[in-house]
């Protein structure tokens, strides 16, 4: 029963992170073609927007906190493994859930000043001392909402390798958790490959 709630809200997660990459996607796309714009009003215009670097700042953390879950989500964290290839499959995946308690209690405390951080600015009213005056709180609450997503997302990976392990299901704790093998790298390769030659066929 907890098994099926915490693979169900591992669902959940999954498609928000997705949707979140979409959407960080779309702000890169719309902030590269606002930077070439402002390139060439500056060329030929001698005018430009202004305010660009700060805005893109605020993107990075959003954009960055966002990657975070998915990259997470699809074991692409490097690990150093020199021990661990020595290890058998059991002590592989005790190591990786070693790996992810200590990621979740750094995020979990970036997650805690960054909700302050945030509960002071929303207090204070703060405002960026630049020509833009942003409101602060705005662009702090996409933030710590990828942060959230990335602690939250990390606790029920946690707990759901937690259980798989002590049920003996080594496969599925690595699933979940497990550096990626030269082999899912070559696999995942050769189905970027068949898709780009399907595009081009196309």
């Amino acid at each position: 029963m907890i098994m099926r709630g915490l693979d169900r809200l591992l669902a959940c997660l999954r498609l928000i992170s997705a949707g979140g990459v979409w959407v960080c996607g779309g702000l890169l796309t719309c902030f590269c073609l606002a930077v070439g714009v402002e390139v060439l009003m500056r060329r030929f215009a001698g005018h430009s927007f202004g305010g660009l670097d700060e805005l893109g700042g605020y993107m990075l953390a959003f954009i960055g906190a966002v990657a975070f879950t998915e990259t997470l989500l699809n074991r692409g964290h490097i690990r150093i493994d020199l021990l661990q290839a020595r290890l058998p499959r059991w002590g592989q995946a005790v190591l990786d859930l070693v790996a992810l308690a200590a990621m979740i209690g750094f995020f979990g405390l970036l997650l805690k000043f960054a909700a302050a951080l945030l509960m002071r600015s929303a207090t204070m009213g703060t405002k960026s001392v630049t020509p833009l005056a942003v409101v602060q709180w705005v662009p702090q609450a996409f933030w710590v909402a990828g942060l959230a997503l990335f602690v939250a997302t990390a606790v029920v990976l946690f707990l759901r390798a937690a259980i798989a392990l002590a049920m003996g299901d080594i496969a599925t704790a690595q699933a979940l958790i497990g550096a990626r093998s030269a082999d899912d790298e070559l696999a995942e390769e050769l189905e970027l490959n068949e898709i780009a030659a399907g595009e081009s066929r196309a």
